[in-house]
């Protein structure tokens, strides 16, 4: 009886039953790899964004630096003609202003020794 239902037209035989797992077991296989191949692809395009991002960010916090940096300069320059100026217009002040804070300083040496 068993050999019957193994002969019947609607039972299915052995071979072709192993032909098909292996053909839908190819069919994934080429769908895991085209599944991989595309987040490859973005996972690069990802990283490729990231990085002109990056750069971008790089690239705009150097030029604010450097403005910073000449906005500092303009200011360390104005401060020293202004400071210049002060010094050429009253010389008697500023000497004898630098004469107090050295005896300030002086006396506060001596007193630890």
């Amino acid at each position: 009886m068993a050999k019957a239902k193994e002969n019947s037209p609607e039972a299915p035989d052995r071979e072709s039953v192993g032909q098909d797992i292996a053909q839908e077991l190819q069919d994934l296989r080429a769908d895991v790899a085209a599944l991989v191949a595309s987040l490859q692809r973005y996972g690069g395009l990802g990283a490729a964004d990231l990085k002109g991002r990056v750069q971008d960010l790089s690239d705009d916090a150097m030029a604010e630096s450097l403005r910073t940096v000449r906005d500092l300069r303009r200011q360390v320059d104005a401060l020293q003609s202004r400071l210049e100026g002060d010094v050429r217009s009253h010389p008697l002040a500023w000497l004898a202003g630098a004469l107090g804070i050295g005896m300030l300083f002086g006396l506060l040496v001596s007193r630890r020794h």
